[in-house]
C-alpha cells in the first residue's frame, strides 16, 4: 500500500521535487492507522441496515405486487412466461427466483428474505467501495443503511432489491475498469447487463451510460467493454425481446405521468427522502454533490456520470414520450445520491465544522422518522385480509372486487390459509373473483371484499340478497357478508 505526500520538498523517485502523483512508501506500522475506525463504522452501519431490513419482516400479509409475484411463481414455467406476456410489464428473472418459494407456500418472512439478503449484499458492497473515502464514505453508507427507499424495497418481495445489488455491482466494476482494466471485467459486465435486462427494463438506461464510459477510446479494453454490453443486450433480445414488444403494447405502466420538473424532482428526491416537501432540496443536493465529486474524486465522478447522470438524463427525455420517470425506475442508480449528498456534507464540515454537523444531524432527523414508519407500517391489504381470514368459515365463499385483486386473497387465504380452497363463481357478482374455503358443503354465505367502496344500489336491486353479518369497514374498503339465492343479472 502506498500513500501520496503533497509536500513540494519531498523527493520523487526521479529525483528533484516530487510530483503530486508520485507514490511515497508509508512505513507498515502507519499504513492502517486511521482506517480501522472507518472499517468498524462501516461494519456497524451494515449491521444496522440488517436490523432495519429484517425488523418485523413477516408481520404483514403480502401486498398486491408481492401476491402477484407469488401466484405467478406457482404457474408452470411455460404458463408463467405467457402469463407475464399478457398481464405484466416486467421480465421474468425475479419471478423465477421466487418461484421455488411460491410453490412451497412459505411464510411472508421467508418469501421476502431473498430481497433482504440482496439489499444487504448491495449495502455491504457499497460500504466496501466507500471504505477509502473517509468521512464521506461513512456518511454515504449511513444514508444507504437507513434510507426509506432502500429499506422499503428490501422488504418487498419484488425485483427492486435485485436492482439495488446490480446497480452497486455495476458501478464498482466500472470504477475498477477505469482504474485498471482486466480481461475478466468484460464478461462479468456482460453477465450483469444480461441479468439486469431480465430483471427490469431500466437496465437499458444504465447500459447506455456504461456505453458512454469509455468515451472516444479505441483501444482493445474499450472495445471489449462495448462488446460485452452489446452481447448482454443480444442475449436479452433472444430470450425476451419478442415478449417485451407485446408487453410494451399492454399499457401496464400508463399510470406513470410524463416527465416534468415536478415528476423528475419527486422521483429523484424519493431516493433520498420520502418527505415530499424536501424533494427539490434533495435533488439540488444530489446535483451539487456530483459537482463536488468531480473536483475531489475523478474516478468516482466518471462512474457517477455514467451510471447516474446519463441514465437519469435519458430517462427524463424518454419520459416525455413514454411512462418512465418514477423513483423505482431509478433503483439501479439509487446509490449515487447517497454518495453525492455525503460529499456535500463532508465539504460543509471541511469548510465550517458547525455548519456541516448541523446539516448531518438535519438530514438524519428527516430520514430516520420515515424509516421507522416504513418498518412499522403494515401493507395495504394486511387488515382486510386478516379480517377475511377471521370471518370466513368452511363452506363460505370469499370474494374480492375488482377481480384484478385476486392474487391477494388467492395467496393469503388460498395458499397460506391452512385449508383447501377452490376458485368458484360468485353468486350475484359475476365480475368478482372468489374462492370457496375448505371442503365443507356450501354455506351460501359470500364475504365480499370491496376495495372501491360500498355499492348499495347494486345490492339493493337483488330482492334475494340479504346481509348475514355486520359490515366491516376500513376507510373506503368494506367487507360484507351476503346470502344470494338468485344471482343478480
Amino acid at each position: 500500500m502506498t500513500a501520496t505526500l503533497e509536500r513540494p520538498q519531498d523527493l520523487g523517485p526521479r529525483g528533484g521535487a516530487a510530483l503530486l502523483t508520485d507514490p511515497v512508501p508509508v512505513p507498515p506500522q502507519h499504513r492502517d492507522r486511521g482506517r480501522v475506525p472507518i472499517t468498524m463504522w462501516l461494519a456497524a452501519l451494515v449491521g444496522l441496515g440488517a436490523v432495519l431490513r429484517f425488523w418485523n419482516l413477516g408481520a404483514s400479509r403480502l401486498n398486491y405486487d408481492e401476491s402477484f409475484t407469488a401466484m405467478a411463481g406457482r404457474l408452470p414455467l411455460g404458463s408463467l412466461f405467457n402469463y407475464l406476456r399478457i398481464n405484466d410489464s416486467h421480465p421474468p428473472l425475479d419471478y423465477l427466483l421466487h418461484a421455488p418459494l411460491a410453490r412451497a407456500g412459505v411464510s411472508e418472512f421467508w418469501f421476502r428474505t431473498p430481497s433482504v439478503l440482496l439489499s444487504l449484499a448491495a449495502l455491504g458492497l457499497f460500504a466496501w467501495w466507500m471504505r477509502s473515502r473517509g468521512r464521506a464514505g461513512v456518511i454515504a453508507t449511513a444514508l444507504m443503511a437507513v434510507s426509506s427507499f432502500q429499506i422499503q424495497h428490501a422488504r418487498d418481495a419484488r425485483m427492486y432489491a435485485e436492482l439495488q445489488f446490480l446497480g452497486v455491482a455495476v458501478a464498482m466494476l466500472a470504477a475498477a475498469w477505469i482504474t485498471r482494466p482486466r480481461r475478466w471485467h468484460a464478461p462479468v459486465l456482460g453477465a450483469l447487463v444480461f441479468a439486469g435486462l431480465l430483471t427490469h427494463v431500466s437496465m437499458f438506461l444504465l447500459a447506455a451510460g456504461l456505453l458512454a464510459l469509455p468515451g472516444l477510446r479505441t483501444d482493445r479494453d474499450a472495445w471489449r467493454w462495448r462488446v460485452a454490453i452489446g452481447l448482454g443486450g443480444l442475449g436479452w433480445a433472444l430470450v425476451w425481446g419478442t415478449t417485451f414488444l407485446t408487453q410494451a403494447r399492454g399499457g401496464h405502466s400508463s399510470w406513470i405521468p410524463p416527465t416534468s420538473i415536478s415528476t423528475l424532482s419527486t422521483a429523484l428526491g424519493r431516493l433520498v427522502t420520502f418527505e415530499p416537501a424536501l424533494a427539490v432540496v434533495a435533488t439540488v443536493a444530489t446535483v451539487a454533490g456530483g459537482v463536488i465529486i468531480r473536483r475531489r474524486d475523478p474516478v468516482l465522478a466518471r462512474v457517477w456520470i455514467a451510471c447516474f447522470a446519463v441514465p437519469i438524463g435519458l430517462a427524463a427525455v424518454a419520459g416525455l414520450f413514454a411512462p418512465v420517470v418514477l423513483d423505482r425506475t431509478f433503483t439501479l442508480m439509487a446509490w449515487a445520491p447517497f454518495a453525492a449528498v455525503a460529499f456535500v456534507i463532508d465539504a460543509l464540515i471541511r469548510r465550517r465544522a458547525a455548519l456541516g454537523a448541523f446539516a448531518l444531524v438535519a438530514i438524519f432527523a428527516v430520514i430516520v422518522p420515515s424509516t421507522i414508519h416504513t418498518i412499522q407500517s403494515p401493507t395495504g391489504p394486511d387488515a382486510p385480509l386478516r379480517a377475511l381470514a377471521r370471518l370466513a368459515k368452511p363452506g363460505d365463499i370469499v370474494a374480492v372486487r375488482p377481480a384484478s385483486k385476486a392474487p391477494e386473497i388467492a395467496w393469503s387465504l388460498g395458499v397460506r390459509g391452512g385449508s383447501s380452497t377452490q376458485q368458484v363463481a360468485v353468486p350475484g357478482f359475476p365480475k368478482a373473483f372468489g374462492i370457496r374455503v375448505g371442503s365443507a358443503p356450501a354455506s351460501g354465505r359470500t364475504w365480499l371484499l370491496d376495495w372501491k367502496g360500498v355499492r348499495n344500489s347494486r345490492v339493493s336491486q337483488a330482492s334475494t340478497a340479504t346481509p348475514c353479518a355486520p359490515q366491516w369497514s376500513w376507510g373506503k374498503t368494506h367487507i360484507r357478508c351476503i346470502k344470494v339465492a338468485r344471482p343478480i343479472a
